[in-house]
């Protein structure tokens, strides 16, 4: 009882009450009174508040599974994702990537690749034209003849190159001819002391009827058509 005497909450009381009353007071409502220092969490909300919380954390958990949203084509042009470096524009940077275009398409063509068959010719409208070095033999517009250049970008509708002057140019490929070559080592003739000797296969390809992007060609069947613009 020393104790609840000396307690400044049984001052106070024994001011309002008689002593019996401040005592009983103190006993039951101050002494026995549990002090919480925060808020308990063991609150019930209710029903509103719980649904909300559980909205929030459904909302948390499927943001955290879902995949960033993709760019949209618009977003894509903006942030240039697609063009070049002006300083990787220079034509003997892909160098290295033409010679590894080269001898991919004589493993696509195989090693019986002269003469031509129409079997050789399906693989290659089916190949992958990064890296070849095509020029343009026939065009509606005539400043692009005689373009030539490495495909640094082949697209359904246009060939990226980057010339030997170091420039970036855009060809489309409608109404357009494209010759590119293919180094093919063959046997010369007996009169020749059977040495082997370089040539070059020369193909032309036909832009209007090309248009395909390179993943869509490797699964594409090919039809012969009438040529009616040339």
């Amino acid at each position: 009882m020393s104790d609840a005497l000396d307690h400044i909450a049984y001052e106070l009381l024994s001011r309002a009450f008689p002593t019996e009353d401040a005592t009983r007071i103190f006993t039951e409502k101050v002494k026995q009174k549990p002090l919480y220092l925060r808020p308990s969490d063991t609150e019930v909300a209710d029903a509103r508040e719980l649904r909300r919380r559980e909205r929030l954390r459904k909302q948390t958990l499927r943001r955290k599974k879902q995949k960033p949203k993709p760019l949209s084509a618009k977003e894509k042009r903006a942030l240039c994702i697609y063009d070049i470096p002006k300083e990787s524009q220079k034509y003997h940077i892909y160098e290295p990537l033409h010679r590894m275009w080269v001898t991919y398409v004589q493993e696509v063509l195989g090693d019986g690749c002269e003469p031509v068959t129409a079997q050789a010719a399906a693989k290659l409208v089916s190949a992958d034209f990064h890296g070849a070095e095509v020029e343009v033999v026939k065009a509606r517009c005539v400043s692009r003849v005689g373009v030539r250049g490495i495909v640094v970008k082949d697209t359904k509708f246009t060939f990226e190159i980057v010339t030997r002057g170091d420039e970036v140019k855009t060809l489309p490929k409608e109404h357009s001819t494209f010759r590119f070559e293919i180094p093919s080592p063959v046997q010369a003739s007996k009169a020749s002391d059977d040495t082997n000797t370089s040539r070059n296969l020369v193909f032309e390809l036909h832009g209007s009827q090309f248009k395909n992007r390179a993943t869509d060609r490797a699964n594409k069947k090919f039809k012969q058509k009438n040529l009616s613009d040339l």
